[in-house]
Parts: C-alpha cells; structure tokens; sequence
C-alpha cells in the first residue's frame, strides 16, 4: 500500500515578583491535560488506567488539534499518534551502499512503499515526509493506520504507485501480528468495554474497524509494527506481506529513491 507541540520558566526576584511566577508556572493541569501527560512517551499506560480514564483519555484525544497544510490525516490515529509522541519520530537514514552494508549485516530483507501524486503533490513529497519530515502521516488501510510496505517485493508495492523507497526493520522493531491484534481486540471488549466502545467510535479514518483498533492496541502492547498474520502470532515475514510501522524509528531507510516503479518491478 502507499502513502498518501510544553515550556519551563522561573525567576528569583524580590517583593513576591518571582513567587507570582512560580504559582503561575505551577498551574493545575486540567483531567484531560493529566489524562494526555499519562499516555505521552508510554503508550502502554492507556491499558493501565481505569475502563472510564481510558475511555477519556480517548475523547481527550480526539480534542486535539491537527496540521492542516497536508502533512497529517484528519482522523484519530493521527492524533493518537501525535498524543503518544510516536509520530515525530524519524527513521535512520543511510546512503544507499551504507545502507545495504547495514543490512546484510542485520541479516534483514528490505521492504518497500510507494507512493501516488495525490492532492497537488507528487508521491516524492509524500515519500520526503516519510524520510525527513517533522511528523508522520498516517495513511489508512485495513491492517491499520500506519505507514504500508510489502515485504521484500518491490513489484507489490508498485502497484500502489511509482514513487518508491525501501527500509528494513532495526533493532527498535516490535512486532505483533493481526492475528495476535485480534485476539487482544476481543480481550479488550469484555475488560475494557468503555474503551472499547470510545475506540470505536472515534471520529474520523475509518471508524470502528481494524484502522483504528490495531494501532492503538499494537501500541499499548509495546508494539510498533503491525504484520498482516490472520493465522497465529508468529512475527517470521514472508515474501509480499503486508508490514505496517507505526513509528519511523523501527525502520533503517535507503535515501534511494526511484520514481518508476511498477507492479513488476524487481527488488533493487
């Protein structure tokens, strides 16, 4: 499949001037400022919280602002993923000869996304944004909002347009399969059925299905890659398959790039 902001302050001072400061720098934080704070950097602590704070901590959610210049999608992943601080994360990027030295070294296969001019922009704008750019976009799909690669096939990948780019999986990978995904979607709904419920009707992306379920369950798991397994949990990778990285950080990224890529076209 393809692609398409706290602050410190004080002063020492005489007659109460820095007093004042300290107790307006000291504010209380609202519920759902304590709420989001919980989630930020821990994603596992969503999980970890009462049914009802979960289920808020999702609605604080969907409060939040999002980038309106193109960059992010208007839907709840994206702001989850802004919430747990995991989009403005960013890839390793190497040269290409560097790139494949690191590679081998890891005994990894690469896998490739590509991307289609959509919207007034080529796919190269939205594959420099996956490279570079501040944050990540959330593109939508039925294994879950993420980034899309096709393990090892550049020619599946194609398909989805001809500008590509190619990543393995580093050391900072965590995976989980749909079908692991699955099981923990139905724990989920009987322990937690608020959440449950909250998650599902998320506003924006599709709503209540896999896309906005997976990757917040991937999430509070520790996990940031989504493999697309519907028979067990075994996170082995096959040919073709369908990988979904929700955090740039999990990948290792070639800054090659080609801008003819096809349904056949070869691994490169």
């Amino acid at each position: 499949m393809g692609g398409r902001g706290t602050s410190m302050g004080g002063s020492h001072g005489m007659s109460g001037g820095g007093g004042a400061a300290k107790a307006a720098s000291a504010a209380p934080q609202t519920r759902e400022q304590q709420l989001l704070a919980r989630i930020q950097g821990d994603p596992t602590a969503l999980m970890q919280m009462s049914d009802q704070d979960a289920a808020d901590t999702v609605a604080a959610i969907e409060k939040l602002p999002i980038a309106t210049d193109g960059t992010e999608r208007d839907c709840f992943i994206q702001r989850y993923m802004n919430a747990i601080g995991w989009s403005n994360n960013k890839p390793t990027m190497l040269d290409d000869n560097a790139y494949e030295k690191a590679r081998k070294q890891a005994g990894e296969e690469s896998m490739y996304h590509s991307a289609k001019n959509f919207g007034g922009k080529t796919g190269d704008v939205f594959n420099n944004q996956l490279m570079t750019g501040k944050t990540a976009y959330a593109s939508e799909g039925y294994y879950g909002a993420g980034t899309y690669w096709a393990h090892n096939d550049a020619g599946a990948s194609g398909s989805y347009g001809p500008h590509q780019v190619k990543a393995f999986l580093n050391k900072k990978a965590k995976l989980a399969t749909t079908y692991t995904l699955n099981q923990e979607w139905h724990r989920i709904a009987v322990k937690k059925p608020r959440l449950f419920a909250a998650i599902k009707n998320a506003g924006g992306g599709y709503g209540g299905n896999a896309e906005a379920l997976y990757p917040v369950i991937a999430a509070s798991m520790g996990r940031n890659v989504i493999l697309n397994n519907r028979f067990d949990g075994r996170t082995s990778r096959f040919k073709g398959q369908y990988v979904v990285t929700l955090d740039r950080s999990a990948t290792t990224m070639s800054s090659k790039k080609i801008s003819n890529a096809r349904d056949d076209t070869s691994n490169w």
